[in-house]
């Protein structure tokens, strides 16, 4: 059986969602390696699937685009109040909980990020997003994978992974952190 979530296709998705990106000027050249988040995103995965696989059929940009929402929520809260929601068994459901799944990204970005709406880095984010998603769905359609197969699932699962990652890249940028090369000279 072919694993279709992995080797060209993640690499095509997440060189092009990081280009649409960077070129936006929302994360510099690359997605952040979280350890505490990604831990979080592996626990949280299958509650997110259960929420966001029946609105693949009528809301497919949704679907995948919220996985960056939550990324964006959870990085703020690793940065702000980490001690205080570390120990939480599912943070994802701690932040679709407090408006609900369908307003989420409006909780997310308002009340987490503080990038309020009518903001130009409101419009810039959800805009960006948007397109991602929109880009990941021509990617994934590219691939003739059969729809509701097990290698249709394991790619939207792969998807959704990569979006939080963007998700708390977009988050820690613009809380001001910045990846950068460092020498370390152990002589």
């Amino acid at each position: 059986m072919t694993i279709w979530y992995s080797g060209p296709f993640v690499e095509r998705l997440t060189k092009s969602i990081v280009e649409l990106c960077a070129s936006r000027g929302i994360i510099k050249d690359r997605l952040f390696d979280v350890e505490d988040l990604e831990e979080r995103w592996k626990k949280s995965a299958p509650q997110y699937m259960a929420d966001s696989v029946p609105e693949i059929a009528r809301y497919p940009m949704v679907a995948i685009a919220w996985a960056a929402y939550y990324g964006i929520g959870a990085a703020v809260l690793w940065d702000a109040a980490w001690e205080k929601v570390k120990d939480i068994d599912d943070l994802y459901v701690y932040i679709r909980d407090v408006r609900g799944y369908d307003c989420m990204d409006e909780y997310v970005m308002d009340s987490l990020l503080d990038v309020k709406e009518g903001q130009k880095r409101r419009a810039l984010i959800d805009g960006t997003l948007q397109e991602c998603a929109q880009l990941a769905l021509s990617l994934i359609r590219k691939e003739g994978i059969e729809p509701a197969s097990v290698e249709a699932f394991q790619m939207y699962a792969k998807t959704t992974e990569i979006f939080f990652r963007l998700g708390a890249t977009i988050a820690l940028t613009t809380l001001g952190y910045k990846l950068e090369k460092v020498n370390l000279n152990l002589n």
